[in-house]
């Protein structure tokens, strides 16, 4: 299933000229260079400060300010920027092994599904993923939790991870946990400026470039600052198709524009902008050998069968409006946000033309199906967090959100070159507009037993409506559509609770108990995408809940340069929403229902040393045991006993990074190295192989490493990412599961990153 490649290099790297805005990188470090001589003794001076293990701020709590990681009662893991430029990451594809209980659906760029503890299904995601107050994931119609939205790593503080539902201040996306991306704030005090320009090396492609710039201006000083960051990336691709070589390639950008005033030391008020764009010619996937009618050799490594060409395109705009009134007695936060995104997948639908229509796929059945969807996302909160001179403190908010979406399925004939032909005749095509309302009111209660003793109370009340209006324009094999179809709805409310109690045995030593609830919002079918099986489907599906029981310690030994974490858990899923089929003859048709329940336990640990100066050490680890505990509606959607899809039962990562004096061959001279090792263990597209879209994925392993040199505000960085050149499937998918061929996903290949980077 995973034959290995003797793959061409394709065409020359050389034909390959940089980017406008690698050039523009180029002329902004001439422009910098005036500040250089000022960085200089301040950056030197912070490269060789020890370096705390557990040190770093979250911000895992609405109520109180940000506290270490160490001191946060729950479990949570945070990576930086600075962990990311070590190696050369550019998005979440390229770090969630390092976290453990963390995996990802992985279908390229901008098409995630996450996973945290073995928590997915169909449905909404069930991970919240936040990019400062903007929440950015949702229902994608068609994919439900997958097509979730990559943030490109540049210009970030952090990036945290919370492990478990935190419905009751983050709301129901957050079933299984939350992701959240911060950006680097503006900064009123001083200028601050960075580049970062690099080139990459990846087994079977043409180079590629990337470079990212950043800078801060105190326009008022301590009072008004604007930071502005810029992305760009070309990354050429390693998969072939009979149109294109490289048919992946990435091309992205990105920009972000953030201010903020401080008018009196009581008030602060942040604004911030961002746009990005994705672009890939095709899908990284490619098709196993021996498929019949592949046109590719049958189908092989690295190359795709597809008859016509599937471009991916993303555009994503986000708005953030923050205010902030400090008292004596506590803090008012207000936040207004907008997030647009307009995606289009486009996929060879020509054998599923032969299937259904009996047309002859590499002429008069040649077509694509093409599938725009857009989403708004209005955000509203409004909080108040005490602080109180007393045990008691309490948070108190509001929150709204308005979505709407357009989903389009459109199914037009392609041309020889396999261009779709649009505005001709269409197999088939239908709209989904949907809206949906939601509002909470949360709550959470703190009280300080004694100066070891804590324990904290919170609840939401959620309430939500949803609204969705099919239509068809073209039914099934091209005649006229029958209009707007019957409008669904749904709404539903209800209260979730927290409850954390944490113990301090030492100042370095603390347990805690934490016992939470996570929903997620029911749904609608569409009717009209049913027509094309000749099925009949449900109208809907109502909302899933858990409750997760968590037991866990924080322990630092030798003055924080021995870190050891640990948590054990054990969730009850009820009502799961679940991918059915309704079958007509040969043909199916799936829909998502609710199913049974079922019962997650496992574990999970960190430990990090420093033995020596200059030397970090990390091991992680996570054991997932995730089985349904009674069957699904139907035994075909899954029997009880049998795993979730793409929970791994067992994931690891191990990571060694050492910094070190160079000053025999220069004065000021640093050096970096360290490398990096992950394990996922074995795990499966659906719960058994009783349906024909069951494939079981093996456990696969990636080796890193990096290295670099440095002195001052200047860096020059190596690196390698699957050195092994890993090529275990990750993923597999199809258009017409049991028709058409699987399309089958991998990890980049081997790839080195050569990096220059300048900071003031």
């Amino acid at each position: 299933m995973n034959p290995k490649s003797n793959r061409r290099s394709g065409r020359h790297a050389a034909d390959l000229a940089p980017s406008q805005l690698h050039r523009a990188v180029l002329i902004g470090l001439a422009l910098l260079a005036p500040w250089s001589a000022a960085a200089q003794d301040t950056a030197a001076a912070d490269a060789t400060s020890p370096k705390l293990l557990g040190n770093v701020k979250v911000t895992a709590s609405k109520m109180s300010a940000a506290s270490t990681v160490q001191d946060t009662p729950i479990s949570v893991q945070a990576l930086g920027q600075e962990d990311f430029d070590k190696t050369a990451a550019t998005d979440f594809s390229d770090f969630y092994h390092q976290i453990d209980g963390l995996s990802v659906q992985d279908n390229g760029p901008g098409d995630k599904r996450y996973v945290i503890r073995g928590i997915t299904s169909n449905g909404a995601g069930t991970v919240g993923v936040y990019l400062d107050d903007v929440v950015i994931t949702g229902s994608n119609e068609q994919d439900g939790g997958g097509q979730q939205a990559d943030v490109k790593l540049f210009d970030l503080d952090r990036v945290e991870v919370l492990k478990g539902p935190q419905g009751t201040t983050f709301g129901s996306g957050s079933l299984a946990g939350t992701i959240r991306y911060i950006t680097a704030q503006p900064n009123t005090s001083r200028f601050e400026g960075k580049i970062n320009t690099s080139v990459r090396a990846t087994k079977g492609a043409d180079l590629g470039y990337q470079s990212d710039v950043a800078i801060n201006l105190p326009i008022v000083k301590d009072i008004f600052a604007v930071r502005v960051a810029g992305f760009g990336t070309e990354l050429p691709g390693w998969i072939d198709s009979k149109f294109e070589k490289g048919i992946n390639g990435e091309t992205s950008k990105a920009g972000r524009v953030s201010a903020l005033w401080t008018p009196t030391d009581d008030l602060s008020i942040t604004a911030m902008a961002m746009q990005q764009s994705t672009q890939q010619d095709g899908k990284s996937y490619y098709n196993l050998t021996g498929y019949d009618g592949s046109v590719i050799s049958r189908g092989s490594h690295y190359n795709q069968a597809d008859l016509t060409r599937n471009p991916w395109d993303e555009n994503t705009h986000l708005y953030n409006f923050k205010l902030e009134y400090a008292q004596p007695y506590g803090t008012f936060t207000a936040t207004a946000s907008r997030y647009d995104r307009k995606t289009s997948y486009s996929r060879d639908a020509s054998y599923v033309a032969g299937l259904y229509f009996g047309l002859d796929p590499e002429t008069t059945g040649r077509s694509s199906l093409i599938q725009p969807n857009t989403r708004a996302v209005n955000t509203y909160e409004a909080r108040f967090a005490s602080t109180f001179n007393g045990p008691v403190q309490f948070l108190a908010g509001l929150y709204q959100q308005n979505q709407n979406r357009l989903f389009r399925s459109v199914w037009p004939y392609s041309d020889a070159s396999g261009n779709p032909e649009m505005g001709g005749p269409t197999l088939l095509e239908r709209t989904l507009q949907t809206g949906l309302k939601e509002q909470a009111a949360f709550t959470e209660v703190s009280w300080a037993v004694n100066d070891q003793f804590d324990l904290t109370v919170g609840g939401r009340y959620y309430k939500f409506d949803l609204e969705s209006q099919p239509r068809s324009i073209t039914r099934a094999g091209g005649s006229p559509g029958t209009g707007y179809g019957l409008a669904g709805s749904s709404s539903d409310n209800g209260f979730i609770g927290k409850f954390n109690a944490s113990y301090k045995f030492t100042p370095d030593v603390m347990g805690y108990l934490q016992i939470a609830q996570g929903f997620r919002p029911g749904g609608v079918n569409d009717q009209t995408a049913a027509e094309l099986a000749n099925v009949t489907i449900p109208g809907g599906y109502d909302a899933d809940s858990l409750i997760n029981y968590e037991l866990g310690f924080k322990t630092s030994w030798l003055d924080q340069r021995l870190i050891f974490n640990a948590a054990a858990y054990y969730i009850d899923w009820s009502d799961i929403q679940v991918t059915s089929q309704a079958t007509s003859g040969t043909l199916s048709f799936p829909y998502t229902a609710n199913g049974g329940g079922a019962d997650v336990t496992g574990f999970e640990f960190q430990l990090q040393a420093q033995p020596t100066e200059g030397l970090t050490l990390g091991v992680s680890g996570s054991y997932n045991d995730s089985k349904l505990s009674k069957n699904n509606p139907a035994p075909s959607d899954g029997n009880k006993g049998d795993r979730l899809p793409y929970s791994p039962k067992w994931t690891a990562s191990a990571s060694a990074d050492y910094a070190f004096s160079l000053a025999s061959l220069g004065e000021g001279l640093e050096g970096n190295i360290g490398a990096d090792y992950s394990y996922t263990g074995a795990r499966a597209t659906d719960f058994n192989d009783s349906v024909n879209t069951y494939m079981p994925l093996d456990a696969y392993s990636l080796l890193g490493a990096h290295v670099s040199i440095g002195k001052g505000p200047w860096t020059i960085a190596l690196s390698g990412s699957n050195l092994t050149n890993d090529d275990t499937a990750i993923n597999y998918d199809a258009v017409a599961y049991g028709a058409t061929p699987w399309n089958v996903y991998i990890n980049r290949p081997r790839t080195f990153v050569l990096s220059f980077s300048y900071k003031l």
